[in-house]
């Protein structure tokens, strides 16, 4: 005890000394701290792998080419960063952007044999177009809109610039079968060795260019009167249009700029690495980007660079010693999640005055109480309820063979869907990785049902505490950093699953055996469920539970109590509201159902694939709510019924993507609320009908009537008052010539 009192007395005399509080005092100041944290961050990584590799460590050449592609991850890091500081939303297309023009400049020097420096400049051109037109066009439709929908609706424009991206080898070469293969360039011919590490020229360019882009930038923000601008929009936007800053011009610049930058990172990198060409980036790449960003917390952009070149080369040392791209790919969730977990919760000015914006689309009222007891009333939601029943149970045999056997499909993802309405819409919490939980209750079912042949229910149920639990765990940062941040945490969770946890190589024993199917059940031994019909039914069933579930939930005061917190987080824990426990309820309700969907689709399926768990669904039931309406129960089974028929009507997978991503800008743009606007407007259209034919006053459903009233009242008064003041002005000019003439 002696000793210990001893040595934290040494401690703290070693800590309050002046040198040491000198030392603290520079590493804490604003201006030169970060760059100090970053070094010591780099320093402390070395020092981890060299711990941790010291018999097996990779060779100098692996390090210098993780730091190369490191560099190019930050390229992607700081156009996330300038586009988050000035509009407070994460660019879900910024790797997309880049990607299209890239593939673009690539195809003309392998088909056309355009010069390479032509080539460049093109890509660099097309990308500063993108970025102005996707301003123009999408973000200053949606300034006013939540930043939920715009950010959703970046998911859309990444969609279209993957779908312009898969046609882009049939409109530039025609019949021409393009090589995958890295393109040769002027600088291919330059190589040289780092131990045994063959580099060309093209790893010189890189370290170039970004040194270019890091002093240009600099220059950029301190130099020019646009540079100063977007710091000040960025901090806080309002102040700065009240000062006369022109935000939407800056706005242009910053999207322009960042578009720029992913291209030069996706150009840069093909003659590196490689890009498949008719094949789309999808989120991989976006993903190590975003964890920069997060790890810079979207605001230092030195401490992206830095954090970029430590995703690098951690990549590239796990790819070393395993030859498995998905390790490097799932060791950027513990990453993640320690990176926001580690964070203080700490806004500036301008991020607090945007807290308010995150305010999400309406919510629909209820039927009045004054009509809901009206026979008109109960006779007509009877008869919806009916028909609709009616359509979804007599209405299977009316379709083709192959929307049959896809008709299972399409209601899993209606149970997603309502799971997402309830995270999403309800809690206020992002997930762009929700169908990863339905691969974790696939693979526990599945894994049950194949080698225990365990009754379905009981694969259901634990299938479903599993999803449960794991929702809790991804969404424990959401207790800290909630929104756009913990977004990026479940797109990082949905890669994992994929490429790891859902692999056989790392996880055999906890996933059917290879060859091994998953028999559909016999319930009760008299209902057989492997007939496609019967199925059907069984996830009907499914889906009702789940929609009586929520419903229950949203009326209960659980519900209420995530509502208040999504709207107004302190409010409501000024009333006494446990905040953390909502939020963790939420996760573990919505993973639950999304497990449960994903145990039933593993029985669907009769087999467990990882590319049927692909993270870009995720991306596509996320829009599939936006367009029904976030917080709308029947809008997330008309966003599924929409997203069905686009996905298995027959059209190709260009078609889909820009049906979808057109579709969803289209919709968010004319009616905010999704589809379910459209619904509870027609409905409130007829109830409003009733009330007036019934003589009743209903002031929740006449207020708006009322108020265009009040509005052309008060214009009526208006012109009333100016016809008034312009005839008084013209009786006075009379009177004053006549007064003159009789003066005469």
């Amino acid at each position: 005890m002696a000793a210990d009192r001893d040595l934290r007395a040494a401690a703290d005399a070693l800590l309050n000394a002046p040198l040491a509080q000198r030392l603290l005092g520079i590493w804490r100041r604003p201006r030169v701290g970060p760059a100090l944290r970053s070094v010591g961050g780099l320093a402390a990584l070395y020092g981890l792998l060299e711990a941790l590799l010291r018999h097996n460590e990779p060779p100098p050449g692996i390090y210098v080419y993780g730091v190369i592609i490191g560099l190019l991850y930050a390229l992607l890091a700081v156009g996330l960063i300038l586009i988050y500081r000035a509009t407070r939303i994460i660019n879900f297309a910024q790797a997309e952007m880049g990607a299209t023009s890239a593939v673009l400049a690539v195809l003309l020097i392998k088909v056309h044999h355009y010069p390479y420096l032509l080539a460049f400049g093109i890509a660099l051109g097309s990308g500063l177009v993108a970025g102005m037109l996707v301003e123009l066009l999408v973000v200053r439709r949606f300034a006013k809109a939540s930043r939920l929908v715009l950010s959703v609706a970046t998911i859309g424009i990444a969609l279209i610039f993957a779908a312009v991206q898969l046609f882009l080898p049939k409109w530039v070469g025609g019949n021409f079968i393009v090589n995958p293969s890295p393109p040769k360039t002027p600088f291919s011919s330059l190589h040289f060795n780092v131990g045994h590490q063959i580099f060309d020229g093209n790893s010189l360019v890189v370290l170039f260019w970004v040194a270019v882009v890091i002093v240009g930038l600099a220059a950029f923000f301190k130099l020019t009167d646009i540079g100063i601008a977007v710091r000040g929009s960025a901090e806080n936007a309002d102040r700065a249009a009240l000062l006369g800053v022109p935000v939407k011009r800056v706005s242009t610049v910053v999207w322009m700029l960042a578009a720029v930058l992913s291209s030069l990172s996706i150009f840069l990198r093909i003659p590196v690495i490689g890009l498949p060409i008719g094949v789309f980036v999808g989120p991989v790449i976006l993903l190590y980007g975003l964890g920069a960003a997060v790890i810079a917390r979207m605001e230092h952009l030195g401490v992206a660079v830095v954090a970029g070149i430590a995703l690098g080369v951690l990549e590239q040392c796990l790819y070393y010693f395993s030859r498995d791209p998905s390790i490097a790919g799932a060791l950027i969730l513990p990453i993640l999640l320690v990176a926001m977990l580690v964070q203080r919760r700490t806004l500036s000015r301008g991020q607090d005055t945007g807290i308010s914006t995150w305010a999400l689309v309406k919510e629909f009222r209820p039927i009045p109480p004054e009509l809901r007891r009206l026979p008109e009333v109960v006779w007509s939601r009877f008869g919806l309820s009916v028909g609709t029943l009616a359509v979804l149970v007599f209405g299977f045999g009316a379709i083709g063979l192959k929307q049959q056997i896809l008709a299972s499909v399409v209601v899993i993802y209606g149970i997603v869907a309502v799971s997402l309405v309830i995270l999403t819409g309800w809690a206020g919490q992002i997930s762009l990785g929700q169908w990863a939980f339905a691969g974790v209750g696939a693979a526990v079912a599945g894994n049950m049902a194949a080698r225990h042949h365990a009754d379905f229910f009981v694969t259901l149920v634990v299938a479903g505490v599993v999803g449960a639990a794991s929702a809790v765990v991804i969404g424990l940062p959401a207790l800290r950093i909630s929104g756009l941040y913990l977004a990026v945490t479940t797109l990082a969770f949905g890669i994992t699953v994929q490429n790891y946890f859902l692999s056989p190589v790392y996880f055999r024993s906890f996933l059917p055996a290879h060859g091994q199917t998953i028999p559909r059940p016999l319930l009760y031994q008299r209902y057989s469920l492997s007939g496609d019909r019967a199925f059907f039914y069984a996830c009907l069933v499914a889906l009702g539970l789940c929609l009586v579930s929520a419903r229950a939930l949203r009326r209960s005061r659980t519900g209420r109590i995530m509502i208040a917190v999504r709207d107004n987080q302190r409010g409501a824990q000024a009333y006494g509201v446990a905040a953390a426990r909502a939020k963790l309820w939420a996760f573990a309700i919505s993973g639950f159902w999304a497990a449960i969907a994903g145990a039933l689709f593993a029985y669907h399926q009769g087999t467990l694939s990882t590319e049927a768990f692909s993270p870009d669904l995720s991306l596509t039931l996320l829009i599939i709510v936006v367009i029904g309406g976030v917080t709308s129960l029947p809008g997330a089974l008309l966003g599924t019924l929409y997203i069905g028929v686009l996905k298995y009507g027959d059209l190709s997978t260009q078609s889909q993507l820009l049906a979808t991503g057109f579709g969803a800008l289209l919709l968010l743009y004319v009616v905010p609320g999704g589809l379910a606007q459209l619904f509870y407007s027609t409905r409130d259209a007829l109830l409003r009908w009733i009330a007036q034919r019934r003589g009743i006053v209903v002031p929740s459903l006449l207020a708006d009537v009322r108020t265009e009233s009040a509005a052309r009242e008060a214009n009526v008064m208006v012109e009333a008052a100016a016809a008034v003041e312009q005839a008084s002005t013209a009786v006075g000019t009379d009177g004053h010539h006549q007064l003159e003439a009789a003066q005469r």
